[in-house]
């Protein structure tokens, strides 16, 4: 197979590239003001993120997950849509629906697939801390540790599990102001 050949002139360098690939951030969106909102979105410009996906779980998805929600799936919808109304940002900001669309427990797995075969990489996943240590006890959480670099938001302010300490350069911990 023949390579394709640029002509480019001498001493031609390609620019180095400024910003980075896409933050999905897996949250249940029901208390989040736009304080919160704000702090994450300078975050991520100051990153040189591209685009932030932001993905509300459904109620059932939460339920086995034992993470409990006040608010039904379509109200914390709603509630994230008129936050996002409100933000400026250069980021492209995208509210996935897909999770309401399947109306069922849909795995971490899945929805990771889903998003990241759909959006530019680097891929950053973003939850809170007691997201995260759910999602560290998955079996599948040592493929996608790989794959994907963890952002961990101090939100409830619960001890980490030990197992991220195995993989400490592929995570970090941020705050964004929510006192939940």
């Amino acid at each position: 197979m023949a390579r394709d050949q640029i002509k480019v002139p001498f001493g031609y360098e390609p620019p180095a590239e400024t910003h980075k690939g896409t933050v999905l951030l897996f949250e249940t969106f029901e208390d989040w003001t736009e304080t919160e909102l704000q702090a994450f979105t300078r975050w991520a410009e100051e990153r040189k993120f591209v685009r932030a996906i932001f993905y509300p779980q459904h109620e059932e998805t939460l339920r086995r997950m034992d993470i409990r929600s006040q608010q039904p799936y379509y109200t914390r919808v709603k509630h994230l849509e008129s936050l996002l109304e409100h933000v400026d940002s250069t980021l492209q900001l995208e509210l996935d629906k897909w999770e309401g669309k399947r109306k069922k427990y849909t795995p971490i797995d899945t929805s990771l697939k889903f998003l990241t075969d759909k959006s530019p990489g680097p891929h950053f996943v973003c939850m809170s801390d007691r997201y995260a240590n759910l999602f560290v006890t998955y079996p599948s959480f040592k493929e996608w540790i790989k794959k994907v670099r963890l952002v961990i938001i101090n939100q409830f302010h619960v001890p980490l599990h030990g197992k991220l300490n195995e993989y400490a350069e592929r995570w970090e911990a941020v705050d964004f102001g929510n006192d939940s």
